[in-house]
């Protein structure tokens, strides 16, 4: 587990990120799948990427219920002179019992890559989570409402890898722990990766039967939506 630091490729990474970070902090706009531009991870946020779990509990509804393989997430974004999208990530799976109990695998998940202009330039790239998370969500009964993790969702086995390809070429973190890739400020990069992939308070709409969409809260910024088909 690494973060690059050479001197040249993070001077230039810190450039890249940095715009990164403008672009996915605080704006928001139509996703292909109905999604948002992340906000960034908070401090509360930060601080429970490494936490373990506190025994929440939850009921799912029976149409969430089951194991689910991600089909991608979506953003787009254009506010603050930035626009952009980012996309990918399939191949994560994820099971969710009556209980609520579940369990999300990024180690077969596709690279999310991104793609904005900023200030006259391209910055382009993509992420890759690896790694388990577990954790207990409550949602009504009804096929959409409310995914709400209960009591501290363990996000400390997940890893996140980081690779710039414009305006340079550089790899900013290499499977580093998600929560200290979360805190760093090498690159200033923290605020382009979600701290709490998939199992974070949102929105749920499974009443296509064997999709699932996760989104942000309805109405505020969020993290792009992912789409999951049924395994």
């Amino acid at each position: 587990m690494r973060i690059i630091g050479k001197a040249t490729a993070v001077k230039a990474a810190m450039v890249a990120a940095a715009a990164m970070s403008i672009a996915l902090a605080g704006c928001s706009g139509e996703g292909t799948a109905g999604s948002s531009a992340s906000s960034g991870p908070s401090a509360a946020d930060t601080a429970s990427a490494g936490s373990t779990p506190s025994g929440g509990t939850g009921s799912a509804a029976s149409c969430v219920v089951g194991n689910w393989k991600t089909t991608g997430v979506d953003g787009k974004f254009d506010s603050n002179g930035v626009n952009g999208s980012l996309s990918g990530g399939a191949g994560a799976t994820m099971n969710v019992a009556p209980d609520g109990k579940t369990t999300v695998n990024f180690d077969s998940m596709q690279p999310v890559t991104f793609n904005f202009a900023v200030a006259g330039g391209n910055v382009k790239g993509s992420f890759q989570y690896g790694g388990t998370v577990n954790g207990t969500v409550n949602t009504p009964s009804t096929p959409t409402g409310a995914w709400e993790p209960t009591g501290t969702v363990d996000f400390g086995k997940v890893t996140v890898t980081v690779d710039l390809t414009s305006p340079t070429t550089a790899r900013v973190a290499d499977k580093v722990p998600l929560a200290q890739f979360a805190g760093t400020n090498v690159a200033n990069a923290g605020n382009a990766v979600d701290a709490q992939p998939i199992l974070r308070k949102g929105t749920y709409d499974c009443s296509s039967g064997n999709t699932l969409k996760l989104g942000p809260p309805a109405g505020t910024p969020g993290v792009g939506t992912w789409t999951l088909e049924k395994a």
